[in-house]
């Protein structure tokens, strides 16, 4: 083998091992948000879909089940894609927005209100308007003054 054959086969090798590390990483960023907002989200699918949707700017929808048998069904469609530190800062922010008015254990339409903005019914009864952490999709933000 020449020396330029072996230079090129060293960085195509070492290319393939980083490409593999970096979509490893991906996965696991994937994997620890997904867990650490499952019970909070609804469950596993629920929070797959909205680490999914947020990273990739994909459609998300969310499905969680209630009392007396109600399930809530909510889904939309973020603007664009976010790393996953974004995507944590999201979720985060919405669990705080939603606990600050009580809801701890939040139904499909409440969470996708704490994220796009809307308005929340609590347990008390009362409906209180949220901001949301992400824009859908299909909407303009409006500049700060």
């Amino acid at each position: 083998m020449t020396p330029s054959r072996a230079i090129a086969a060293c960085f195509a090798a070492s290319l393939a091992l980083a490409t593999h590390a970096i979509a490893a990483t991906a996965a696991s960023d994937s994997a620890r948000l997904a867990s650490q907002y499952s019970e909070w989200a609804g469950g596993r699918s629920n929070a797959d879909s909205l680490v999914a949707g947020l990273r990739n700017g994909a459609p998300i929808t969310l499905v969680t089940n209630g009392a007396n048998r109600a399930v809530s069904i909510a889904g939309f469609t973020p603007t664009s894609s976010m790393s996953y530190a974004n995507v944590g800062g999201a979720l985060a922010n919405a669990q705080r927005s939603l606990a600050k008015v009580g809801v701890t254990k939040p139904t499909a339409e409440q969470i996708q209100a704490a994220l796009i903005g809307g308005e929340v019914t609590t347990a008390s009864g009362n409906t209180t308007l949220v901001k949301g952490s992400v824009a859908p999709r299909g909407t303009t933000p409006v500049a700060s003054r």
